[in-house]
């Protein structure tokens, strides 16, 4: 082999690796495109509203979330009230009236008594992920 033919064929195959690294980095699919002002933002797992005589709970996981635990903070300096689901199914949607809520000493909600302030529900799905919420209270 001379030393030209030696030189083309480096060159052709220089040519074509390089021709298959630019076709690979143009073939890459396009990053996902989302409606404006919803880039990186998770929708909430779990939606709660609040009222008179209830707070509705609606599990929008995608999956079965354990341990709800949901509290009630009042203004005062009183305890919270709380309440502990077991399990709730996707899209499930609890109305759990204010009556069930309870303080460490047993005491029951009463928006005769007590302001509320804000409702914090906990969660963790069926693979573990944990879930958060707090709301202030709106009656």
């Amino acid at each position: 082999m001379t030393l030209s033919r030696r030189r083309s064929v480096i060159a052709t195959v220089g040519l074509i690796a390089t021709s298959w690294l630019f076709a690979a980095c143009s073939t890459a699919s396009p990053p996902e495109t989302q409606p404006l002002g919803t880039a990186g933002v998770e929708p909430l797992a779990i939606a709660v509203e609040t009222s008179n005589q209830s707070v509705i709970v609606t599990n929008n996981a995608g999956k079965p979330i354990e341990d709800v635990l949901i509290t009630i903070q009042p203004v005062s300096v009183a305890p919270p009230f709380t309440l502990t689901v077991r399990r709730m199914e996707n899209g499930e949607k609890r109305d759990i009236a204010l009556g069930q809520f309870r303080s460490n000493d047993g005491t029951t909600f009463s928006p005769r008594l007590y302001k509320a302030r804000q409702v914090t529900v906990t969660a963790t799905d069926i693979v573990g992920k944990k879930h958060e919420i707090t709301k202030p209270w709106r009656p």
